[in-house]
This record gives C-alpha cells, sequence and structure tokens, in this order.
C-alpha cells in the first residue's frame, strides 16, 4: 500500500492576489496595524507554496462591503439611481474597482474607469495616482482611504466635486492643492479622503 504523502501545491498569483485583498480590507477595516500589514504582506509575496498562505488571514475577521448607492426595483434586475440634481460623472453603477496596491512599484489610474463608492489605495514604498477627473463615480459620496507607507499616493480631482480631507501624516505629509472649490453646489459629488502618510506622502490635487 502506498501512504507516500501528497505533494505541497505551489502558490500561484491568484492565490496571492486572493490573499492581498484580505489584507488590504483588513488594514483598512482597523484588524491590523501598518506593521503588521508589512510583515505578512512581505510573507505573501516571499510564499511558495499555498499552506503558507492560510496563516495569514486565519485570524482575520470578513470586511463586510460597503454601502451602495440606493437601488431601485425595476423588473428582474435591479437598477442603481443616481442622485437627482448630481453631475453626469455619478452613474450610480453597481461595482467598480474598490482596490489599489503598490510595494516598490507604482499604479496608476486614469481616464474612464469606475469607482466604488469605497476605494482602498495602499502604496509601500511605491507610488499611486488615481485621476478622478474622467472617471465615473458609483456613488454621490466616494471615500478613498489612502495610506501611503515610506511611498506616494497622488489624488487628482475635477473642480466639480467637493473634497474632504480626514487623513493626517506622521513624518510626512496629507493634504489638499489647488482650487478649495468652495463655490461649489451642495448637490456636488463628495470625495471624502481618509488615512495615513507615514514617511510618506498623499496629495489630493485639485484640477
Amino acid at each position: 500500500m502506498d501512504n507516500a504523502t501528497p505533494p505541497r501545491k505551489r502558490a500561484g498569483n491568484a492565490d496571492r492576489d486572493r490573499v492581498a485583498e484580505m489584507l488590504k480590507d483588513a488594514l483598512a477595516d482597523g484588524q491590523l496595524t501598518i506593521t503588521e500589514f508589512d510583515e505578512r504582506s512581505h510573507q505573501l509575496w516571499a510564499a511558495t507554496f499555498v499552506d503558507e498562505l492560510a496563516p495569514l488571514t486565519a485570524d482575520l475577521s470578513p470586511v463586510a462591503p460597503p454601502a451602495s448607492s440606493s437601488v431601485v426595483r425595476h423588473g428582474p434586475r435591479d437598477v442603481a439611481a443616481p442622485r437627482t440634481g448630481a453631475p453626469a460623472r455619478v452613474t450610480g453603477e453597481p461595482g467598480g474597482s474598490s482596490s489599489s496596491f503598490s510595494i516598490m512599484g507604482e499604479v496608476e489610474k486614469r481616464g474612464d474607469w469606475h469607482v466604488a463608492p469605497s476605494h482602498t489605495s495602499i502604496a509601500v514604498m511605491g507610488g499611486n495616482t488615481l485621476d478622478l477627473t474622467r472617471a465615473r463615480l458609483s456613488a454621490q459620496e466616494t471615500v478613498i482611504h489612502a495610506i501611503a507607507v515610506m511611498g506616494g499616493i497622488e489624488i487628482i480631482v475635477p473642480e466639480d466635486v467637493r473634497v474632504v480631507d480626514d487623513g493626517f501624516g506622521i513624518m510626512g505629509g496629507f493634504g489638499i492643492t489647488g482650487n478649495p472649490g468652495e463655490q461649489l453646489p451642495p448637490d456636488a459629488p463628495v470625495v471624502r479622503v481618509r488615512g495615513l502618510a507615514l514617511m510618506g506622502g498623499v496629495e489630493i490635487k485639485r484640477v
């Protein structure tokens, strides 16, 4: 009788991407500190086998998805209803991009891209650019969780969108440059930026 131990399964990109998404959600939810996130991320990308990935998320709780825009029942489908009077850039579409992540590299999101109601952007010794000038927003208020650790995140916001800066910097910078947008109508879309710049920078640039 053959009692040979089956070979260990090697981890692929899909396995690592799935775990990376869980770590990002846990960081944004406050379950992990930046130090813990950094340590686990290094272990993740250094892992060779699938069984090395499970311990990285074994103690994490599932993160509930962000609340979406209002929904109108219309026949067999659910159709998201954009807010009355909001600019065309708020489409009310479900889904959208919810994360951007770089380690010693860069990520750029530009042009006609779809932004989820909540987007987490993390740059660890790298750089991220989120250009919202032609983006499609799912909700009237978009929350961006920006975390830069020895890296930089640039968020480019068009002039017809209200910006709320809820972030802070530790040995780094977190702030808004450009036109303050004080003359916007009450129903203007809102981009609320939360997060942390640790020995790095998060720049919200109005154009």
